[in-house]
């Protein structure tokens, strides 16, 4: 007789992973989507200079290389990697607000996150903190990452990534990045996030994210323990 063997398989928060894992192909796929890009206009800059017998000395020999640095440097980076980082912000801020919703009615609070004051992370914070009496975030580091990842969220979704649409103080602290090395620059009035930059706020979202679902459901498992068993009414 075979015995058959029982997997248990949580699907709790599952959308959260998957969101995570989708974000990380993503991050190759960009990779793979500006190297090939980048080998399509090489070759037509290539054939262009060619075939209209242009050197450094002529005009639009410096007019068609400044186009494809243009491209290269300012374009793809700035609209591929922009657009993750409005991205990785929304998984951030659905994962936080859905733990939170999970927990709010675990505990039949009757206080919501929206019924809180300030910037999503403030509420959330003081929402976890003081509310749920729940861990939000373990370190300090990435804290402070995910704060910059908001900022330039809504610097990209907001002004496109423009200075000068920007308020005083977030333009001030852009500037202020800029100067850290982190992988954050100015091109002309706009700023660029780079591949390396967008990569390493990835991975400590990403562990933020895991560690607090991990915690959640340690919580939500060991709740449901202490929970009496409910018989029904005779």
């Amino acid at each position: 007789m075979n015995e058959t063997t029982m997997i248990r398989i949580d699907f709790r928060l599952v959308d959260i992973i998957m969101e995570l894992q989708a974000l990380e192909d993503h991050i190759h796929l960009i990779e793979m989507q500006i190297s090939e890009l980048g080998k399509s206009k090489q070759s037509d800059l290539e054939e262009y200079l060619k075939r209209e017998q242009l050197t450094p000395d002529d005009f639009e020999w410096d007019e068609a290389k400044h186009e494809y640095d243009n491209m290269m440097e300012f374009l793809l980076p700035r609209f591929f990697w922009g657009s993750f980082i409005v991205s990785l912000y929304a998984v951030y801020e659905t994962a936080v607000t859905e733990i939170a919703r999970l927990i709010q009615t675990n505990k039949a609070e009757i206080i919501s996150m929206d019924d809180l004051r300030g910037d999503f992370l403030e509420r959330a914070k003081k929402y976890y903190k003081s509310i749920l009496h729940f861990e939000l975030c373990e370190s300090d580091e990435t804290w402070q990452r995910i704060r910059m990842l908001v900022e330039l969220r809504n610097a990209i979704a907001h002004a496109n990534g423009r200075l000068e649409m920007l308020k005083a103080g977030t333009q001030q602290k852009i500037k202020n990045w800029t100067k850290m090395g982190m992988g954050i620059s100015l091109w002309s009035n706009y700023f660029l996030v780079s591949a390396e930059f967008s990569k390493e706020t990835f991975f400590l979202v990403h562990s933020s994210l895991e560690h607090l679902v991990k915690r959640y459901k340690e919580w939500d498992s060991d709740n449901r323990k202490s929970r009496p068993v409910q018989r029904p009414e005779q």
